[in-house]
């Protein structure tokens, strides 16, 4: 006859067999992680061989890349330096001292002055605390115009805003493609007609009276602008140093043809741009147009062939209502 087992001693068997299972399944899941962790040690040593055999191969083909760029640009600069000797060789003395007397009027720290050179000194700058995106939020055409003459401070802004200089080194507020530098700004205002000097920061007189009814095309109201920035390239600019030997180099004009009026263009606009804001963060109405008869300005502004009027930006006073305006 068995002997009985009491309740306490069945519980007893029982959490022993349970915990030699759980021991069981336990060193399981150790072995199992164990495996796992030398597969991946495995795998990341072969990774790594790997890795060091890409880099190895790399290394190699930037090399091979590097020496072929290498023979490829010796063979381009040799052949540049022979088409620029070739060049120098037969090029005319005259105009060699030309070029050099162009490119050191460039360098001045002034602009040169003609003979009994009539200045007349630009104020402080009024200043613009306006943040570029409410300019930008405010930034509008106004082709109204009350009549009205604006500050003599808020013309400075405006045109320091365009193509003034901003550093000891004279750079200008907005950009010149190759640095030619080839746009002047004419103001034309009731006391006549003036070239703006920005290394100087001066108004250069170039004809008395107020012609402003003669920049005043398309709309009445436009003749009442206090100011009329013209906008004139000078194609002379763009014959440098430079472009001479890239022309010659490269046989590639950079001067002439489309590619020449492009960056004119170009040059011209970011300096409109440049109106636009600061007359924008000043208060001051401003619309840009061309101009249909050029004929009379070029000979109030006494251009040469080479310079060509490019733009027109109309700046004054924004009238309220039809009663503002100053007929």
């Amino acid at each position: 006859m068995r002997p009985s087992l009491n309740t306490g001693t069945w519980r007893r068997v029982l959490m022993s067999l349970k915990k030699s299972e759980l021991t069981e399944k336990l060193n399981e899941l150790k072995r199992r992680m164990k495996n796992k962790q030398e597969d991946i040690a495995q795998e990341w040593k072969i990774a790594q061989r790997e890795w060091k055999v890409r880099q190895v191969k790399l290394k190699n083909d930037l090399k091979k890349t590097g020496d072929e760029l290498s023979v490829g640009w010796d063979e381009v600069q040799e052949k540049t330096k022979a088409k620029v000797d070739d060049w120098l060789d037969k090029l005319d003395a005259k105009e060699l001292e030309e070029l050099i007397g162009h490119f050191r009027e460039d360098l001045a720290d002034l602009e040169p002055l003609p003979e009994n050179a009539v200045l007349r000194r630009l104020p402080a700058r009024h200043p613009m605390t306006m943040s570029l995106e409410e300019t930008l939020l405010k930034r509008s055409t106004h082709r109204d115009f009350s009549g009205e003459t604006i500050a003599e401070d808020l013309l400075a802004s405006i045109l320091w805003a365009c193509d003034g200089v901003n550093s000891k080194n004279g750079k200008r507020t907005t950009p010149s493609a190759m640095n030619w530098q080839d746009v002047s700004v004419y103001v034309v205002q009731a006391n006549g007609i003036w070239k703006y000097l920005p290394k100087r920061n001066v108004l250069l007189f170039v004809e008395g009276n107020d012609h402003r009814g003669d920049f005043g095309e398309i709309k009445p109201w436009l003749k009442l602008a206090s100011q009329h920035l013209v906008f004139v390239s000078d194609g002379r600019k763009l014959e440098t140093l430079a472009t001479k030997l890239v022309d010659k180099a490269f046989d590639v004009n950079l001067a002439v043809g489309e590619w020449g009026e492009r960056v004119r263009a170009l040059n011209v606009g970011v300096k409109i741009q440049a109106v636009y804001l600061a007359c924008a963060a000043l208060g001051v109405g401003c619309a840009y147009r061309l101009l249909i008869n050029e004929t009379k300005a070029r000979q109030l502004l006494k251009l040469t062939d080479s310079e060509k009027i490019m733009a027109i930006c109309s700046i004054g006073d924004r009238p309220e209502s039809l009663l503002d305006h100053t007929i």
